[in-house]
C-alpha cells in the first residue's frame, strides 16, 4: 500500500502512521481512517454517505460521528474550514482533500535475488523498515498517552419524541443497558439494545405526570426522581423498575444524584428563601439530612454529582453577581475548589477521573462536550479542558453515565422558532388564522416591523451566526441586514423609522461574555452599521424606541448585583442621554419590558408568575399603574398595541402558548393558540405600525434522548 506526503506529514495507512517533521502524531481509529478516505481520494468530493459507508462500514451512526472525525482531522491537521489548507467543506455534500499530495510506493516485502550482496542488503533494508515502524509505533503509543487526544466518540439516539410530547428528563442505568426517561405521559424504562419500552408505574401517592428521573441507584433496581404538581411544589421519590412500590423520601425538595454506594441522596431544598442555593445530603430513606453548602439566595446549584470515591461534590453554582463556574467540596461543604469557569449545562464524574460536561456556546441554544481532569483528593482541576464535540443546534442536558463510564445519556434541546403572519380587524379581534411568512430550518425571533408596515425585522441564525433580517409580506426570501458581522440580536426600529437598531454581541452567549456589547444601528434599507453606544454584557436588557409623539428611545440595564432596574434615554445618532426611572427588581428573575407608543410609559412585568401583572411606570413625571390580568400566567412576552390602548401578551400553560390581547384594566381576550403555530409552549407577537397586522413568533419544544458512547 503507497504512504502519502503533504505539508510537514506523511501518512502510511498500513503502518496506522501519521507523522509530522518524521515525529509521529497520536491519531485515534476512525479519525485516522477518515483521513485516509480523503487522502486517497485527493482532489475529489467524498460525498457523506461514501464517508460514513468507508469508515464505519457496517455500522449505523449518525453524520455528527462524520462531522466530529473531519473537526478532530482538521485541529491535529492545523486546518481551519474557514481557511482551508487541507481539507474543504462542500456545503451539504461533503468533504474534499485540496493539499498536493506526494504518493510514494511501499517498500516491497520481498524482492529478487540478484547475488548474495544485492539480497543481503534488501534483507537488512526490509529488517531496518520493521524495526523503525515498530520504533514509531511505541513512539505513537507513549504520545497517546502523554497528551491524553480526546476519545473517539459515537452517538445514538435512543427516543423519537414529538414535539407534543418532548423528554424532561432521562438517566442511564449502572450497567449502560437501560435508559429511564420521563415526558408528559410519565416514566418510561427502554431496553437501549433493542428500543423495547415499558411504562413504569409511579410510587403511591405521585402524580402519573411531570415526574423528573434524577438518577439510578447503583443496584439498578430503583430510580430516584422528583415530582412537580400544579401549585409548583416538589416531592422526592425512590421509584421502583421491578413493579415493587416506592416511597416519597422528601416533600419541597428535589435530588440530584445517589452516591456511588447507594447509602446516600444528594439534594436541594425548594422551599423559599434558600431554593435552589443549597446542596443538602441524607440517607437513601430520607432520613438524617444535612446541609452541606448554601449561598446567598438568588444564587442557584444545578447538575451536582457525586465524585466516583463517594467523598466530594461536584455542582453548577450561578452567583449574582458573577460568573457561572464548575466546583467541588467535601460532604463538610469545606475545600470549596473551583474547576472551571465556563457556562456549564450538565455533568458527569467518570471513574477514571475526568469530569465530561457540556457548555454553552456562542449560540444561546448551542451546546458541546468538553471534558477536564480531576484530582479525586483536592477536587482541583490537572490540565485544561478538553473539547470533544463539534456539534450545533441542540442544548445538551440530563447528562449520566454508566458505572463504568463507557457510556453517557443525555437529552438534546431545542427551541427551533419561526415567523408568522395574523391579520387583525381590530386590536382585539382577529380575521383568519396566522400564515407562515419564514419557511427555513433556522430559528427566527421578529421584533419589530418598517415603518411603511411592509416588512418584518427579526433575528436569525442562518449560515451559522445570528445576524438582523428583513422580509416583506409578499415576499418568500429575508434580505440580511448585517450579513458577515458578530453576532447580532434584538432588532428595533428608531422612532423616525430609518434604522434598525440591535445589539451587537462581542463574545459568548448574551450574559456570559467579558466583553462590552455594543448597541449599534444600521439603514432599515441597507448600509454599513454604526456604533450608537456600550452597553455591559451583564446589565443590558432591552432597547426600544417610540413610534408617536416624543423621539424617545430607552435602554433598559440592571445594575451588577441584578436588584435594581435603570432606564436610561438615548438617541441613535449622539448615544447615551439621562437616566429616566429606577425600579427595584428580584435578582434572578426574568423580566419583560415594552416602551407605549408615546414614549411616556414603560410597561414592565415579572414573568413566570401564576397570573400576569404588568407595572406601567410613568416616564414623563405622572404616576405609575398596575394591570392584573386575572385567570393567565406565566408571562413570556409583551408589546404594546400600536394605538397604546392595551398591550399583547404571550402566557404559556402546560396545555400550550397563547397571544392575548389586554386593555388598560386588565381585560384579556385570546387570540392566538401556540397550536396554530405548529404547536410548543411559547407565542410573542409584535403588531404592525397600521394596526393591521401581527408578526408571531412561535417556539417548538423539541426534546428527545440520545446516548454517547466511547469514553
Amino acid at each position: 500500500m503507497p504512504r502519502y506526503t503533504f505539508g510537514p506529514f506523511s501518512l502510511d495507512p498500513e503502518a496506522r502512521l501519521l507523522l509530522r517533521d518524521g515525529k509521529p502524531v497520536a491519531m485515534a481509529g476512525k479519525t485516522f481512517d477518515t483521513l485516509v478516505v480523503l487522502v486517497q481520494n485527493r482532489g475529489r468530493l467524498v460525498d457523506k454517505d461514501e464517508l460514513l459507508s468507508r469508515v464505519w462500514a457496517g455500522t449505523v451512526v449518525e453524520e455528527a460521528n462524520l462531522s466530529q472525525s473531519v473537526f478532530t482531522v482538521r485541529k491535529i491537521l492545523g486546518d481551519s474550514p474557514k481557511e482551508p489548507r487541507y481539507i474543504a467543506t462542500v456545503a451539504g455534500r461533503g468533504y474534499q482533500f485540496i493539499a498536493p499530495v506526494t504518493e510514494q510506493s511501499a517498500i516491497p516485502a520481498a524482492l529478487p535475488d540478484h547475488g548474495g550482496h544485492i539480497g543481503s542488503r534488501t534483507t537488512v533494508t526490509v529488517s531496518l523498515a520493521a524495526v523503525g515502524l515498530a520504533i514509531a509505533g511505541a513512539l505513537w503509543y507513549s504520545l497517546r498517552r502523554a497528551i491524553e487526544i480526546p476519545p473517539e466518540l459515537v452517538e445514538h439516539r435512543l427516543t423519537y419524541n414529538s414535539s407534543v410530547r418532548p423528554v424532561l428528563s432521562a438517566a442511564i442505568s449502572p450497567d449502560g443497558r437501560y435508559l429511564a426517561y420521563s415526558d408528559s405521559e410519565g416514566v418510561h424504562l427502554r431496553l437501549i439494545a433493542t428500543g423495547e419500552e415499558r411504562p413504569l408505574s409511579p410510587p403511591a401517592g405521585a402524580p402519573s405526570s411531570t415526574a423528573f428521573v434524577d438518577s439510578w441507584f447503583p443496584d439498578g433496581t430503583e430510580l430516584l426522581a422528583h415530582s412537580d404538581d400544579d401549585a409548583g411544589h416538589q416531592t422526592m421519590w425512590s421509584f421502583s423498575v421491578m413493579g415493587q412500590a416506592g416511597r416519597e423520601l422528601r416533600s419541597e425538595a428535589a435530588g440530584w444524584a445517589v452516591s456511588p454506594d447507594g447509602r446516600q441522596v444528594v439534594f436541594s431544598p425548594r422551599s423559599a428563601p434558600s431554593a435552589g442555593s443549597e446542596l443538602w445530603v441524607m440517607d437513601s430513606r430520607g432520613e438524617n439530612a444535612r446541609k452541606v453548602i448554601g449561598f446567598v439566595p438568588g444564587d442557584f446549584i444545578w447538575s451536582a454529582r457525586w465524585s466516583p470515591d463517594g467523598r466530594r461534590l461536584v455542582y453548577v453554582r450561578l452567583p449574582r453577581p458573577g460568573p457561572q463556574a464548575m466546583e467541588t467540596c467535601d460532604l463538610d461543604g469545606r475545600n470549596r475548589v473551583t474547576v472551571v469557569t465556563a457556562e456549564v449545562r450538565s455533568l458527569s464524574w467518570l471513574p477514571d477521573g475526568w469530569i465530561v460536561y457540556s457548555q454553552g456556546e456562542a449560540r444561546d441554544m448551542d451546546a458541546n462536550l468538553w471534558r477536564i481532569r480531576v484530582d479525586p483528593n483536592t477536587g482541583a482541576a490537572r490540565g485544561k479542558p478538553q473539547r470533544l464535540t463539534r456539534w450545533s443546534g441542540a442544548d445538551l442536558l440530563s447528562m449520566s453515565a454508566s458505572a463504568d463510564g463507557k457510556r453517557i445519556a443525555l437529552q438534546k434541546e431545542t427551541f427551533p422558532s419561526q415567523v408568522y403572519i395574523g391579520e387583525l380587524i381590530s386590536p382585539s379581534v382577529p380575521k383568519a388564522p396566522p400564515r407562515r411568512l419564514t419557511h427555513d430550518e433556522a430559528a427566527d425571533w421578529a421584533t419589530a416591523w418598517t415603518a411603511d408596515s411592509e416588512s418584518v425585522l427579526f433575528t436569525s441564525n442562518r449560515g451559522d451566526k445570528w445576524g438582523i433580517f428583513k422580509q416583506a409580506l409578499n415576499r418568500s426570501v429575508a434580505e440580511p441586514l448585517t450579513a458577515g458581522r458578530p453576532r447580532s440580536e434584538l432588532v428595533r426600529l428608531s422612532a423616525d423609522g430609518a434604522w434598525a437598531l440591535y445589539a451587537e454581541v462581542s463574545g459568548g452567549a448574551r450574559g456570559h461574555s467579558p466583553l462590552p456589547h455594543r448597541l449599534m444601528r444600521v439603514p432599515v434599507n441597507g448600509g454599513l452599521p454604526q456604533l450608537v453606544l456600550d452597553i455591559s454584557p451583564r446589565s443590558w436588557e432591552d432597547h426600544e424606541c417610540a413610534s408617536s409623539g416624543p423621539d424617545r428611545c430607552v435602554v433598559v440595564e440592571h445594575s451588577p448585583d441584578d436588584t435594581l432596574m435603570m432606564v436610561t434615554a438615548f438617541d441613535p445618532l449622539k448615544g447615551r442621554g439621562k437616566q429616566l426611572r429606577t425600579m427595584n427588581t428580584a435578582a434572578g428573575e426574568g423580566y419583560s419590558y415594552s416602551l407605549s407608543p408615546d414614549g411616556s410609559t414603560l410597561a414592565v412585568a415579572r414573568g413566570h408568575e401564576p397570573e400576569i401583572r404588568i407595572r406601567l411606570l410613568s416616564l414623563a413625571g405622572g404616576a405609575d399603574r398596575e394591570i392584573n390580568v386575572k385567570g393567565w400566567p406565566k408571562l413570556e412576552s409583551m408589546q404594546w398595541s400600536p394605538d397604546g390602548r392595551g398591550l399583547y401578551c404571550g402566557s404559556a400553560s402546560s396545555q400550550g402558548g397563547t397571544l392575548l390581547y389586554t386593555d388598560l384594566k386588565g381585560s384579556a381576550k385570546a387570540l392566538w393558540t401556540s397550536r396554530e403555530l405548529d404547536g410548543g409552549p411559547f407565542i410573542a407577537g409584535v403588531p404592525s405600525p397600521d394596526g393591521r397586522h401581527i408578526a408571531l413568533t412561535g417556539a417548538i419544544h423539541q426534546s428527545t434522548a440520545w446516548m454517547v458512547e466511547g469514553f
